[in-house]
């Protein structure tokens, strides 16, 4: 069952992009983006593994693709600039939940290398961002000409993920230690992401449909 339920809750969380998408798209996709990209340092599988096919799943592979998705969507609608400033104002708000975090442990539990763990690990996964968004929007901006959305939203997703893996994970793995499962979890990470960039084309396509004009025919 959690299988399905993970199937489901992926298709959901894209869904949600159509919720109010012709009055407040902004709105959506800003709320979205941040959502998707700080919790998806939360809720990843080392913390939170989901069981599907007897591997340790994450939500954080889908929802840090939502938080791609949201990005592009708004290069499509707004452009580079506003693009820009959807994504570092989400990675703004990583730093401000690895502070609050970092803050509530000193205060909690005192200073130790397990709390500064947990800091720079949220630093790597800034970093790792900060470097996919530029890269995948000054690369979707010199070829937006020569293909169609789908393809530059293929592409987008996927500089991105393969960034921020190859960034993340030797970086973490640096802080925290290699986890016994690594080659698991990549894969899996890999997975989660490839089945969401399926639905984010998808949602492209009802978007693409709510977005095209309505012709009149006169007889």
């Amino acid at each position: 069952m959690n299988t399905v339920f993970y199937i489901i809750f992926s298709i959901l969380i894209f869904m949600t992009i159509l919720i109010g998408y012709k009055k407040f798209r902004s709105t959506t996709l800003y709320a979205l983006a941040i959502g998707g990209v700080v919790n998806a340092n939360f809720f990843h599988a080392g913390n939170y593994p989901i069981d599907c096919f007897g591997l340790p799943f994450g939500i954080d592979s889908i929802i840090y693709t939502l938080f791609a998705f949201c990005v592009i969507l708004m290069f499509f609608n707004e452009g580079k600039g506003s693009a820009y400033l959807l994504a570092f104002s989400s990675i703004i708000a990583i730093f401000f939940s690895a502070l609050m975090q970092l803050v509530a442990d000193l205060l909690s539990q005192g200073s130790s290398i397990a709390v500064w763990n947990t800091f720079f690990t949220f630093s790597v996964s800034i970093l790792a961002s900060i470097i996919g968004v530029i890269v995948m929007l000054e690369i979707l901006d010199k070829i937006k000409s020569k293909f169609n959305q789908y393809i530059l939203s293929l592409f987008g997703i996927l500089i991105i993920s393969i960034i921020n893996t190859a960034i993340y994970s030797p970086l973490s793995t640096l802080i925290n230690g290699t986890p016994a499962n690594i080659g698991t979890l990549l894969l899996t990470s890999i997975i989660g992401k490839l089945f969401a960039l399926i639905i984010s084309l998808f949602v492209l396509w009802i978007i693409n449909k709510i977005n095209k004009p309505k012709t009149n025919n006169k007889n």
